[in-house]
């Protein structure tokens, strides 16, 4: 989606613009009335071109165009390119007759980017491709700042989004931050689009790159509330809420302490949802538990419709990372998992499964001697004890990197010692054969 995109209008005649859309449009109506339409409609453009005077040829040309574009009845009959074609040269007399400062531009223009992005209708996916195309070019037609802007990408992401064609639209979600800054909307209306992006890129029809953009898009509006002072302190407070419960809600995000960084998060403090982030960046399946297990835990589940299902398996295998995360170079029991997980030693393995497929662990499993062996574990947080961790972890491979380096010395001193023997000795072993040699050579 381009924002330099100019419509202009060839060499043609509003005549035969007319007929042109006329005749298409034409077959929504009944076969009777269709002929008498167009003739009506021909006749307009007709006693446009004769009118001498500019201001009444204006003025009757603007009557003319807005009666077609109202007219529109949505995606016709056609191939792709010619529907597209179709809506260009409709936006193309939208803007040379109309000025974008004019009452109706902005209604005719809305008038359009609805009949095409209708989604109640149950044929609301056909076409699909030929009504992203022609919203797009709706969105570029517009002025970087216009606040038109967001309604029109807000019929695209819909219309994308009840189709699942997310992927249409993967350079536009990247580019969205910078035109959320640049459309001229109320605080409010940024708040409310923020939240229906990261809503829709939740859905579980989504790639799993959409899902993890979610949380980019969730990030974006907690950071959005927390710099955008002329939101209440009702609305900040509801929508942090809400993000953060959706963030919670993500099964492929673990590391949440960023969120905790965020002012607005921080304005939560004392709150069950803030209670419950809080024991999913440093806290255990136990202490879920009881939060959930609390008059505030049960109503909190219930109000931001949270699977505590769901909030457990995370919590599992957010504590299974964080044992793997002490051990890291070392062996885990099996005993010791199922313990910290509280589960039968038969599902140890499919849960450390489970954990390396996330991206959180990775290592060997061993059934012969029931453990598991980590090569590397994830830190949801990285404070004092893992600092002090990292330092001991550090010395004690300096110490083994020492002693290696010690050992291959001794090794290399003892090879050296012994070459030098073992042709000291072929020296003196060599000696009184020459010395017989030369014994022999001269009795002869």
């Amino acid at each position: 989606m381009r924002s330099d995109l100019v419509y202009v209008l060839n060499e043609g005649s509003l005549l035969e613009y007319t007929e042109e859309i006329a005749l298409i449009f034409s077959s929504a109506f009944p076969e009777p009335q269709r002929a008498e339409w167009v003739e009506s409609l021909t006749k307009e453009a007709a006693a446009v071109d004769e009118t001498q005077e500019a201001d009444q040829a204006t003025a009757k040309a603007c009557a003319l165009v807005s009666k077609l574009i109202k007219s529109a009845p949505g995606i016709v009959e056609g191939k792709d390119r010619e529907i597209e074609g179709l809506y260009n040269l409709l936006f193309a007399m939208l803007q040379h007759y109309f000025a974008p400062t004019d009452a109706e531009y902005k209604e005719l223009l809305m008038h359009l980017v609805k009949v095409v992005s209708d989604t109640s209708s149950p044929a609301a996916g056909d076409r699909s491709v030929a009504k992203y195309r022609v919203l797009a070019n709706a969105f570029n037609l517009l002025p970087v700042q216009s606040p038109e802007r967001a309604t029109v990408f807000n019929a695209l992401f819909s219309l994308a989004s009840l189709n699942g064609d997310m992927d249409f639209l993967c350079y536009a979600l990247d580019s969205l931050p910078t035109w959320l800054a640049q459309w001229e909307v109320l605080p409010e209306q940024k708040n409310e689009y923020l939240g229906i992006y990261a809503a829709a890129l939740q859905d579980s029809e989504c790639e799993p790159d959409h899902v993890n953009k979610a949380y980019q898009y969730l990030l974006l509006h907690l950071r959005y509330i927390s710099n955008e002072t002329a939101l209440s302190q009702e609305t900040r407070r509801a929508s942090a809420e809400k993000n953060v419960a959706d963030m919670l809600r993500l099964p492929k995000l673990f590391e949440m302490e960023e969120v905790m960084n965020v002012p607005v998060t921080t304005e939560l403090d004392g709150t069950p949802i803030f209670a419950l982030l809080k024991i999913f960046v440093g806290g255990t399946r136990v202490d879920l538990n009881q939060w959930a297990q609390s008059a505030d835990g049960k109503a909190s589940i219930e109000r931001f419709h949270l699977d505590l299902q769901d909030l457990e398996r995370k919590m599992r295998l957010l504590d299974l990372a964080t044992l793997c995360a002490r051990s890291v170079s070392s062996e885990v029991s099996y005993q010791g998992i199922a313990e910290v997980l509280g589960v039968d030693i038969a599902e140890v393995e499919s849960w450390v499964i489970d954990v390396i497929r996330a991206g959180l662990v990775s290592g060997k499993l061993s059934q012969v001697k029931q453990s598991f062996r980590v090569y590397r574990s994830t830190h949801r947080t990285f404070e004092k004890p893992q600092w002090e961790a990292l330092e001991e972890r550090l010395v004690q491979w300096q110490k083994s990197i020492q002693t290696l380096i010690t050992t291959i010395k001794t090794t290399q001193s003892q090879t050296r010692a012994n070459s030098a023997l073992e042709a000291l000795d072929a020296s003196t072993q060599q000696e009184p054969q020459n010395s017989e040699t030369a014994a022999a050579a001269a009795s002869s």
